[in-house]
């Protein structure tokens, strides 16, 4: 009940926010939107990036029956194979990836906007990124394949929305263990982070910015972190 039997077309492109770029999709008719940031724009970072969301479709029954892409996908013609790829003419684009882009790029402005920070490292802004592509996928699309069952729930079979999502806004200021392994001393045992991303796992993990180290850790519903 969570899949549909329909074959899609898959959007593609590449985007760039404060200089860092993402690879984006958008599946025809479920509306799924993927986001994901990439060192870099060569042929195998592309193909790898495309393959695994090629194959998240095939897991869940739904075929991938066109790669749909600007002229920067050509090398790909090949190595995608049996999937084909449609390559837009010159100076043009492909329409639905790039009003998807549009509209991921407003939601992440308006993000950052209602945020009190006057600079945001790279990490917060993969966040903020993700963050706003996650609540793209979470309701309903318009003119999408149902009207009752969100991308998110056709593509992973998980209920919409679920709580564990919604525990902590981004950019809110949290107290979190990043130490693994705590001693009976004096020394703190928790550590400043901003919030960033839910993990989508059914703990209801988060990942946050440590304020200490600067990087991206994942706290568990228990209280462990790692590093990410």
């Amino acid at each position: 009940s969570s899949t549909h039997p329909r074959p899609v077309r898959l959007f593609i492109d590449v985007f760039y926010v404060n200089g860092s770029p993402f690879f984006h999709t958008i599946s025809e008719w479920i509306k799924f939107r993927t986001v994901s940031a990439i060192p870099n724009r060569s042929k195998k970072t592309l193909l790898t990036e495309t393959q695994v969301i090629i194959n998240m479709h095939a897991a869940r029954g739904i075929t991938v029956t066109r790669v749909e892409g600007d002229q920067e996908f050509s090398c790909l013609a090949n190595d995608l194979l049996p999937t084909p790829i449609n390559i837009a003419d010159a100076d043009d684009h492909v329409p639905e990836v790039e009003r998807s882009i549009r509209t991921l790029k407003e939601r992440t402005r308006c993000l950052i906007q209602g945020l009190p920070f006057r600079r945001f490292p790279k990490v917060m802004m993969r966040g903020a990124v993700e963050n706003s592509n996650k609540v793209l996928n979470l309701f309903p699309a318009p003119n999408g394949v149902s009207k009752t069952l969100s991308p998110l729930t056709i593509m992973t079979g998980r209920p919409l929305p679920d709580y564990n999502d919604m525990t902590i806004e981004f950019g809110a200021y949290a107290q979190i263990f990043e130490d693994n392994d705590p001693t009976n001393t004096l020394k703190a045992r928790t550590t400043g982070a901003i919030a960033l991303t839910p993990t989508g796992n059914a703990q209801g993990g988060y990942f946050f910015m440590s304020l200490v180290t600067g990087r991206r850790v994942f706290q568990t519903a228990v209280g462990r972190t790692t590093h990410a």
